[in-house]
């Protein structure tokens, strides 16, 4: 199996993830419930995570991560924590798009058709009721990423919270909180951060006030009926996926001893190469720009063949790729693929240009 399937989970999981998870599941209790040796095991490595994740991200506290489901879980937080005007852009996840249609009072700033966004048309939106801006770090349709760190300074002088979504960038682009002026990061943990399935996390500044999202049990203050409104347990309720935690810790520190910018630069390559290779062939179009910076993330189509019958045919051949929307119905409709949407490649850091030479000719092979 040749796997370009990375923007929707990473795949193979890093050997250390494994082991982690085996070693969790012979050990683990159930942190902060108890004082014995497996519940005290599980809270030490949990907090290990915190720690990991505070250093990749520039974050002082560790305390002010929390962990959630995954990064849609992150965002829906997120916006609950929002007053005011929403704005966001046309390339986002509908895990941003859902929870601000739900809300209400949002405005989209849309991209150009290449998939772009100039910092200056965000900042030229914000309005005396603008509250918040949420907006992804990069695109997981064309794989653009954008220029948080320009918005993100123009928040912070206006008094605008800044909420990022991380989902296509923790562990493959570098990303500080601090300098990036970034009041709530949101990521998904078992995408270019290596952990499983059901883990991702947010961060919350401490300028920014916070309310319980849920509540339920906290392993503290028990006899209080209210949830706690501190980091991280007020957005903890519950027994956490400790499980998943320990993966996700072992995910970071296998990337810190690669290095995030070798990830990217190996990625970025991958990405360039095989819009090499495919624009020589005819009636493919490659959506996205060629110029910026882009994660390891590139759609096409090829004329007059649906992009479902595209993924199929390369699924016979073992290459898994996705089709269709992407669960980012506007961000088609910027780049103008609205009606059937694209063929999504997304390379990882285990992939190779030999895999990709032998899609190119899968690729030519559909055509003929």
């Amino acid at each position: 199996m040749i796997y370009f399937d990375n923007a929707a989970t990473s795949f193979p999981k890093p050997l250390s993830v494994k082991k982690a998870l085996d070693e969790a599941v012979m050990r683990a209790g159930n942190p902060g419930r108890g004082s014995h040796s497996a519940a005290m095991w599980s809270a030490t490595e949990i907090y290990r995570t915190r720690e990991c994740l505070a250093d990749l991200f520039n974050i002082a506290d560790p305390l002010r991560i929390a962990f959630t489901l995954n990064a849609t879980h992150a965002l829906n937080i997120a916006v609950n924590l929002c007053k005011g005007e929403i704005i966001t852009t046309s390339m986002e996840h509908n895990s941003v798009l859902r929870p601000c249609h739900q809300r209400g009072f949002y405005r989209v700033i849309y991209a150009d058709m290449d998939g772009d966004i100039e910092p200056r048309k965000i900042v030229r939106a914000i309005s005396s009721v603008t509250g918040a801006v949420i907006m992804t770090h990069a695109s997981n349709v064309t794989g653009n990423i954008y220029d948080i760190g320009a918005v993100g300074a123009e928040c912070r002088k206006r008094g605008v919270l800044f909420v990022v979504d991380a989902s296509q960038t923790a562990g493959a682009v570098d990303i500080d909180v601090e300098s990036m002026n970034i009041d709530v990061l949101c990521f998904a943990g078992h995408k270019g951060l290596y952990g499983i399935q059901g883990t991702g996390g947010l961060y919350v500044a401490p300028n920014v006030p916070i309310r319980p999202y849920m509540s339920g049990g906290s392993g503290n203050r028990s006899f209080e009926l209210r949830q706690p409104d501190e980091m991280p347990e007020c957005f903890e309720a519950g027994t956490v996926n400790t499980h998943g935690i320990v993966s996700l810790g072992a995910g970071v520190r296998y990337i810190k001893n690669i290095g995030v910018t070798e990830i990217y630069n190996h990625e970025k390559m991958l990405r360039d190469y095989f819009i090499e290779r495919v624009s020589k062939l005819d009636n493919i179009t490659v959506y996205g720009g060629r110029k910026g910076k882009y994660v390891g993330v590139v759609s096409i189509s090829i004329r007059n063949i649906d992009c479902s019958e595209v993924s199929a045919y390369l699924a016979s051949r073992g290459i898994c790729v996705r089709s269709g929307i992407h669960c980012a119905p506007l961000a088609h409709n910027t780049i103008g693929t609205g009606e059937n949407g694209t063929v999504r490649f997304s390379f990882g850091y285990n992939n190779t240009k030999k895999e990709i030479d032998f899609a190119f000719d899968v690729l030519k092979r559909l055509q003929r």
